[in-house]
């Protein structure tokens, strides 16, 4: 009979006893966990932290955008999205120009016009000279962020030979800090790097 290999453990109160390879072992439990509270390991847990809190106000967005790589990945795409943007947080809070909700070789487009006004419209114009009938049915998607409600809102997506989209943000984000992102996808659901169009 082949011999078992695999270890086995048991706990009776403050004892731990195990036993390995046919070997039986006994230890007494730590009284306390090392948990060091270094400055790097802080900054470390603070950016992870931040990073958790947006991808939970982001999760709209990225569930579309990083949707293909967490299935090649077998993750969630909140935990995509933490690995992604694990260095957007900078000593100021998050860096949003850095981060990324979108990931792939879908090929972007050009932006030539971005304009948000005051009545909270949001318009923006792109081109592409490469369009081919592979991938002319591929789709624009903007997404508008909000930081200080930690909220987001997609516009309708289109066809990456319309050349240009809108939206309409809702009135209580006018006044507030506002980030654009785009991205574009496929009829595979593959998506392209992110665009960042820019801080209103």
């Amino acid at each position: 009979m082949a011999t078992e290999r695999r270890k086995k453990s048991s706990k009776l109160g403050k004892m731990i006893k195990s036993s390995w390879l046919g070997r039986e072992y006994e230890r007494r439990m730590p009284e306390t966990v090392a948990n060091p509270r270094t400055e790097a390991q802080q900054a470390h847990r603070t950016a992870f932290g931040e990073v958790s809190k947006l991808s939970a106000a982001m999760r709209e967005a990225h569930e579309v955008g990083l949707h293909w790589k967490a299935i090649r990945e077998r993750l969630n795409t909140p935990s995509v999205f933490k690995k992604l943007n694990k260095d957007c947080y900078g000593p100021d809070g998050i860096i949003y120009s850095r981060v990324r909700m979108s990931y792939g070789t879908v090929s972007e487009v050009k932006i030539t016009a971005v304009e948000v006004n005051e009545q909270g419209n949001v318009h923006v114009e792109f081109h592409d000279h490469y369009v081919t009938d592979k991938n002319k049915k591929d789709t624009f998607w903007l997404f508008v962020f909000c930081p200080d409600l930690r909220e987001g809102h997609f516009a309708r997506p289109v066809e990456r030979t319309v050349g240009v989209i809108n939206a309409k943000i809702p009135d209580e984000w006018q006044g507030h800090e506002l980030h654009l992102y785009a991205f574009m996808k496929n009829v595979k659901g593959q998506t392209s790097a992110t665009m960042y169009l820019g801080l209103f």
